[in-house]
């Protein structure tokens, strides 16, 4: 497998809307986030702005924000625990109350959307379908392709297209580089 699946680019497309490097954050702020949701066409336009389609319908908000900022990190951290990384257990029980709080459904009517989301709020909807491609890579053993890099200073998430699954770091040419350094001058003062 060369090439991941739709909701395996979602995942990692999720993870990496923060660059610890550039130090940018699509997630930042309530008009980034929405932005970011709409153009992955998971969220409406009822995120415009902040104001809602009608008056029935709430729009996307702060709160709304900071759940998919959890969602985010939990995931992370379980990407980085997958490369053989040590993952913030407490991030990733705090995005797995995030899930818990989506509810989805599975169906029948379209085999390429087995999980829906089952929820009114636009907001919500958006982050089940994100929690449902999780439980896609899940169930096809993708997820143990995706892999955060262990360089704290780099961060990104990957996907691992090696035959073995062993890949460790985004690149071996910088990030493998400069750990494999760090190695070899902490080997060289312990002498």
């Amino acid at each position: 497998m060369t090439d991941p699946s739709g909701a395996a680019a979602l995942i990692r497309d999720f993870a990496n809307t923060i660059d610890v490097e550039e130090r940018t954050d699509a997630l930042a702020d309530v008009a980034g986030a929405a932005e970011w949701l709409r153009g992955q066409g998971l969220l409406g336009d009822i995120a415009r702005a902040g104001a809602p389609r009608d008056a029935n319908e709430p729009a996307f908000g702060e709160d709304d924000r900071l759940m998919a900022v959890t969602l985010r990190s939990g995931l992370r951290e379980r990407l980085l625990v997958t490369g053989g990384g040590e993952g913030d257990v407490r991030q990733i029980e705090r995005a797995q109350t995030v899930l818990d709080r989506l509810v989805l459904s599975a169906g029948l009517a379209d085999p390429r959307e087995p999980l829906r989301p089952v929820t009114g709020v636009a907001a919500r909807t958006a982050l089940a379908r994100i929690a449902a491609a999780w439980a896609q890579v899940c169930a096809s053993g993708e997820w143990r392709r995706l892999k955060r890099c262990p360089d704290h200073s780099c961060g990104w998430v990957f996907w691992d297209a090696t035959r073995s699954r062993t890949r460790r770091w985004c690149t071996m040419r910088i990030c493998g580089n400069r750990a494999k350094t760090r190695a070899y001058t902490e080997r060289r003062r312990a002498r």
